[in-house]
């Protein structure tokens, strides 16, 4: 049996798209190993977010190609969209698929044999709904369901609309369908994910009433939404998430930056203050949510006064954890073209104190869980044997109990915490029922 392993550079929505090539290949009579192991098959599903992800890929297909030198390296993604000329001249890869190819490249494959062939296709650019072939194939607890790709922003430093095509979303029918499969295979958690995944329109559903539909399916412990844009989470989205249980109760809000000018110049499309409005309205009728959020520091015309109204904002509001990127050139991007460079050492100063200060934030969130009572899904054990796993609200949660509690979704009274995470115990009379994690 053939052994093929996949590995995955960037987004979550990459994590998905390549749990479902696993297991394609899986039924195609492949054996899936860890990415760390030889192999006969090596899928790299490439980024090209940045000019880093990009050269990270490049890296990886050599280290690949000289550590299992009679391996097939076969590339896709979006820096494979973007640049297949790049990879293809990087003797010893055997395939370059495009985006649209993504999900053929089991059937594309074939024999193995040396094909030293690109296949790239122009994107989709329309709205078509599409669907899916296969389960996504997990090894962690949680599992993630891709419900939507492309987006239709073009925010002045993102490259996706170039790599994805216009924002479109998978059938109402085909998510459920994987959603029940997902949960047959014992993963109690769904983490929805896309790319603008806010806009999801079909079957008469939107984003709200495709959530509410995924928590009926049988077996869903609960529904996680990933990444979302701010300005696509409308009271619908708040008023699911306030009465229903099953849709945790977190949100990761890009920002990008507080300041208006800037917002202006990334084409982002909100302002500050509309912003704020929306996290104040969602943390006063969801109670305890957690708010992650990205922020892009050195953007091309960050002067100091810009900078200082980012880290205020920040400040302010109550935010659980901070994504902080150190804005990175990209050439195909807008934003390329614009002067006003920031000089990397002011870049690094900046990006440490927001660091500072997202420490700080989260050493508060988890302090504010002291006393409370959290669902939590246990994951594994770490390497002093706590269990370890995520609360409802994504606190990081640890306890020391014997019990195998792995893959459930249990109560923990927290007693304390850290800047690390919030630790406490499980009742010992709490009824158990097992559930199983199978990954075939």
């Amino acid at each position: 049996m053939p052994r093929a392993a996949v590995h995955t550079l960037g987004c979550r929505l990459n994590q998905a798209e390549s749990a479902l090539l696993a297991d394609a290949f899986r039924t195609r009579g492949y054996e899936i190993v860890p990415d760390s192991d030889p192999a006969d098959l090596y899928v790299i599903n490439s980024c090209s977010v940045t000019r880093g992800a990009e050269a990270k890929c490049r890296r990886l297909v050599r280290y690949l190609l000289k550590r299992t030198p009679e391996a097939h390296v076969v590339v896709t993604g979006c820096y494979a969209q973007l640049d297949a000329k790049a990879l293809a001249r990087i003797d010893g890869v055997d395939l370059v698929v495009g985006t649209e190819e993504k999900h053929k490249l089991p059937d594309l494959v074939g024999s193995l044999a040396k094909r030293a062939v690109t296949e790239i296709r122009k994107i989709p650019m329309s709205r078509d709904s599409f669907t899916l072939p296969e389960t996504g194939l997990f090894q962690e607890t949680r599992a993630n369901l891709k419900i939507q790709d492309g987006c239709d922003v073009f925010c002045s430093f993102c490259v996706i609309p170039y790599t994805r095509g216009r924002q479109r979303s998978r059938t109402l029918a085909d998510c459920v369908r994987e959603t029940a499969a997902l949960t047959a295979r014992g993963h109690r958690e769904i983490v929805v994910t896309g790319v603008n995944i806010g806009t999801y329109m079909e079957g008469g559903a939107d984003f709200a009433g495709l959530l509410d539909q995924l928590s009926e399916v049988p077996g869903v412990g609960r529904l996680r939404i990933s990444s979302i844009e701010p300005m696509t989470v409308d009271d619908s989205v708040i008023e699911l998430m306030a009465r229903n249980d099953k849709i945790c109760p977190y949100l990761h809000l890009c920002l990008q930056s507080g300041d208006d000018a800037i917002l202006e110049t990334m084409k982002r499309p909100y302002t500050a203050a509309e912003y704020r409005a929306l996290l104040l309205d969602i943390v006063a009728r969801v109670p305890n949510a957690g708010i992650g959020t990205d922020i892009i520091v050195g953007f091309p015309g960050e002067t100091q006064e810009s900078f200082d109204k980012t880290y205020a904002l920040l400040e302010e509001l109550p935010f659980y954890h901070f994504h902080v990127f150190s804005y990175s050139e990209h050439a195909r991007t807008r934003s390329a073209k614009m002067p006003e460079k920031i000089q990397p050492e002011i870049v690094k100063k900046r990006s440490e104190k927001v660091r500072r200060l997202g420490q700080i934030k989260k050493q508060q969130f988890h302090e504010a869980q002291i006393g409370r009572t959290l669902q939590v899904l246990f994951e594994r054990r770490d390497a002093r044997g706590r269990l370890i796993g995520h609360a409802e609200n994504y606190a990081f949660v640890s306890v020391d109990d014997p019990r195998d509690l792995t893959n459930r979704i249990v109560p923990v009274e927290v007693r304390e915490a850290d800047v690390d995470e919030v630790r406490g115990t499980v009742p010992a009379d709490i009824e158990l029922a097992r559930q199983e994690r199978v990954t075939a």
